[in-house]
């Protein structure tokens, strides 16, 4: 992914009959995702480690390890890294499908570069939405 985030599918819509996916990313120092919608899906974020800013809905919370927050479907959010190492965090999606973005927008090796127009125009074939574009 774009930033060098490594992120794990450990669970897709084919394991949990669509209810959810399961992922873990490791986001690295200064990490952050511009404010964008997850149309169909809502997200829920438990840092295992690391520092986390997290905007929903235009409040600002600031998470650390076991601090989880949830972000209904169609809300506006944000989020980055802004502790002083990388962070780990358990990511689930509901319903499943979200996995697919990542599997399209990753790259199979850390070394390899990811493009950051495919990446954006992978997520919004993938229900995410950029407010401020």
């Amino acid at each position: 992914m774009p930033g060098g985030v490594r992120t794990e599918i450990h669970l897709g819509g084919v394991d949990t009959g669509g209810a959810f996916c399961l992922l873990v990313d490791h986001p690295g120092v200064g990490w952050s995702l511009p404010p964008h919608i997850h149309e169909n899906a809502a997200e829920t974020i438990h840092v295992i480690e690391g520092e986390f800013e997290l905007t929903v809905d235009r409040v600002v919370e600031r998470l650390g390890p076991g601090e989880t927050a949830h972000i209904p479907a169609g809300v506006v959010h944000s989020g980055a890294n802004v502790g002083t190492g990388a962070g780990r965090r358990l990511l689930t999606f509901a319903p499943a499908g979200m996995e697919e973005f990542f599997r399209e927008a990753g790259a199979a090796s850390p070394a390899a570069e990811v493009e950051r127009t495919a990446v954006r125009d992978a997520a919004i074939r993938h229900g995410w939405r950029f407010p401020d574009s």
